[in-house]
């Protein structure tokens, strides 16, 4: 997380598609750190899920499923 967090300009407000090649493992950190986070503190995580979605909005990891407002969230 943070080489990640290093490697991005501060503050980072655009996309980071996941069709690159070179993102996909910056996704796939991101998706990891969220599903570990949501298992102590569900509601920090929720914002890491809806940020996720937000930097890939074709959300190739599935993270608008745990996002809040997602369609996940009907399922809970």
């Amino acid at each position: 997380m943070c080489v990640l967090q290093q490697s991005l300009p501060w503050p980072f407000r655009d996309v980071l598609l996941y069709s690159e090649l070179d993102n996909r493992p910056a996704h796939r950190i991101l998706y990891c750190y969220a599903d570990l986070l949501r298992r102590r503190a569900p509601e920090a995580a929720a914002a890491w899920f809806t940020a996720l979605v937000y930097l890939n909005p074709n959300d190739n990891v599935g993270a608008r499923f745990l996002a809040p407002d997602g369609p996940g969230d009907r399922l809970l």
